[in-house]
């Protein structure tokens, strides 16, 4: 395991590991990005942990000793394997994707299928029904995202209704129909009321993962 951010990779070590494999993470302190390698030595009980640099000597040795003792867990294989085909084949559902985990409430960002959820040791992880995979942090990123979309599409809505409100009220004023631009002309300012709230909270709205929630405020020190 080397640098990156969040901790999609972790369910891949763990699953080697828990076969009886050797787990190698690169130092948290000397990665470009240390939130992988961190999040891989929470959840997995890591062999070696080293500057990258000497990784590929560290590996090199390795393969030179004799192999290690595979561990029977026909379950996680199991598992595995329906996991390859769909990363291969992309037919989540028709492989079963359902019956591997326990449904949950939540959807997936991206085509909103409904999740289930996974368990690796103290780790648990997510799947929709087209194939679509999140850990915990990166469910929370992905859904935080979405929400953003979501409120730049309720402004672009209300910013298109005013514009066309206001087009329809020059349109029967030309026509002489002041009564009725009238009330055009304050539907509009009632819209763009409530864009300018949306803009508001888009303005405060965050990007939450479990990387950056993890991180303590400037100043502040574990108790």
């Amino acid at each position: 395991m080397l640098s990156g951010v969040l901790d999609d990779s972790t369910s891949g070590l763990w699953s080697v590991k828990h076969l009886g494999g050797i787990a190698i993470v690169q130092l948290p302190d000397q990665a470009r990005f240390d939130s992988m390698p961190r999040n891989a030595m929470d959840y997995v009980e890591v062999d070696y942990s080293l500057p990258s640099t000497e990784i590929g000597s560290l590996i090199g040795r390795l393969v030179m000793e004799s192999p290690m003792q595979p561990v029977e867990d026909e379950e996680t294989r199991a598992r595995m394997e329906i996991e390859g085909k769909i990363a291969a084949e992309d037919t989540a559902f028709q492989k079963g994707i359902m019956d591997l985990g326990t449904l949950t409430p939540f959807t997936c960002p991206e085509c909103h299928g409904a999740l289930v959820r996974m368990f690796e040791g103290k780790m648990s992880r997510f799947r929709c029904h087209t194939g679509h995979a999140y850990s915990d942090s990166a469910l929370l990123q992905a859904v935080m995202e979405s929400t953003g979309e979501m409120l730049w599409q309720v402004i672009r809505s209300y910013e298109e209704s005013v514009m066309l409100l206001n087009h329809m009220a020059d349109h029967l004023e030309n026509a002489g129909d002041q009564g009725r631009s009238n009330i055009f002309r304050r539907k509009a300012v009632d819209l763009e009321r409530r864009s300018r709230t949306f803009h508001a909270a888009v303005l405060e709205h965050e990007s939450l993962s479990g990387d950056n929630l993890g991180q303590l405020p400037e100043g502040e020190t574990e108790q």
